[in-house]
């Protein structure tokens, strides 16, 4: 199961969330995260993974499908919580109010 929870805050919009991402729930992340971003042309996003207790292939995939779709929208992505190993790699924040620090708006 995955649960997805969302703040926009000064031009941010953070996304938390928990549970497993993997090819069962895949279809969460694209419906409550992926879309919603698309739709309302949101630029800049923190994806906080901290709380996953896993994540599949597929969902390592789907978060860098994500990253390049705010590329080509000119906007930045920013993942924190790489507690996971097939995540450390994307994670470039040390916590989630950072992006202040990096992000003029």
């Amino acid at each position: 199961m995955l649960k997805v929870m969302m703040e926009f805050r000064k031009g941010i919009l953070f996304v938390r969330l928990y549970g497993i991402l993997d090819i069962t729930t895949i279809d969460t992340f694209k419906k409550e995260v992926k879309e919603v971003i698309i739709d309302s042309g949101i630029k800049y996003v923190v994806l906080n993974t901290y709380n996953l207790e896993s994540v599949s292939s597929d969902g390592v995939k789907e978060i860098k499908n994500l990253r390049k779709i705010l590329k080509k929208m000119d906007g930045a992505f920013f993942l924190f919580g790489g507690e996971i190993k097939e995540l450390k790699s994307l994670v470039n924040l040390e916590n989630e109010l950072k992006v202040f620090e990096r992000v003029v708006i």
